[in-house]
């Protein structure tokens, strides 16, 4: 099997695992391995955690796709949250009622918002994270944010974006 062949499996693998539309990916590996290469080696950014909390990580990136108005990718994220062990009541909260998101997660939220929305972050805000989490937690939110706004990017820029659908936990 060649290179180009595992990454078409893997690919497929990963679309059918999370039942996901990966056909930008697909796109983006047939017409420029290399390209496909830098966006992969990118990849990781958005889901490395240590230190940040396990919810605080989810709740970033998921914020961070409502944000981009990514519906397939937000309902990808969920799916991996509760693969991962995030409490679906949290999600669920998230998802219908964001301001009864208990103080921790409200500012991981709000931090996301101000941060994806374009303006400077509120300093409290961001000196309670770092006192709550430490700063190694947060700049793994800053590689949260960041990271998970490449996916939808690059959808957008290969015209493989979708009216949105929107996120359920009904899976």
């Amino acid at each position: 099997m060649n290179d180009l062949t595992r990454q078409h499996a893997m690919i497929t693998a990963f679309g059918q695992q999370y039942d996901y539309d990966t056909a930008y990916m697909t796109e983006l590996l047939d017409a420029s391995p290399a390209a496909y290469a830098a966006f992969a080696a990118a990849m990781p950014l958005s889901g490395h955690r240590q230190a940040l909390p396990l919810a605080a990580h989810f709740v970033a990136r998921i914020v961070t796709l409502q944000a981009e108005d990514c519906g397939a990718c937000t309902q990808l994220n969920l799916r991996m949250a509760v693969e991962a062990g995030v409490d679906r009541d949290v999600l669920a909260t998230l998802l219908a009622r964001p301001d009864a998101l208990p103080a921790e997660l409200a500012d991981i939220r709000a931090h996301v918002l101000d941060v994806v929305g374009g303006g400077l972050p509120d300093p409290e805000r961001a000196a309670r994270i770092r006192a709550r989490h430490g700063d190694a937690a947060f700049a793994e939110l800053a590689t949260a944010i960041a990271g998970s706004r490449l996916f939808p990017t690059i959808k957008r820029a290969l015209m493989h974006a979708s009216a949105c659908q929107k996120p359920t936990l009904d899976f």
